[in-house]
């Protein structure tokens, strides 16, 4: 397994943790998001990758933040502001979140903001 794999892994784990009751899924699979009410669920987009000064490659994380179902959008938002506070609360390089939507396939569109993350800290 190469880094940029185990930093995945990490960002995954580390983020069930620190969601803990808040996230229905956390995928690399998009077909596989789906979040339930009054949860999130989290997509890892596959990361942007740079290599700076010929040294290792570093990936530069995007995360899409996805809640709710079509008969509960009134509250997705809230639900994933709650969810970008407990992750920024509990310590995730945030460097910036944009609202966004997500197309779910067959049912609709979900609110989402698409989550840029620093650089992590993988030592």
């Amino acid at each position: 397994m190469n880094n940029i794999h185990k930093q995945r892994a990490a960002l995954m784990d580390t983020l069930a943790d620190m969601l803990d009751g808040l996230v229905s899924s956390i995928s690399i699979d998009a077909q596989l998001v789906r979040p339930a009410a009054g949860k999130v669920a989290v997509f890892i987009e596959p990361p942007t990758v740079e290599w700076p000064s010929w040294g290792p490659p570093e990936p530069v994380w995007t995360l899409d933040v996805i809640a709710g179902t079509p008969a509960t959008q009134p509250s997705a938002v809230d639900d994933i502001l709650i969810a970008l506070d407990r992750l920024a609360e509990r310590g995730l390089n945030i460097q910036r979140a944009t609202p966004a939507t997500w197309n779910l396939a067959g049912a609709g569109t979900l609110a989402a903001y698409q989550v840029t993350l620093n650089a992590l800290e993988t030592e």
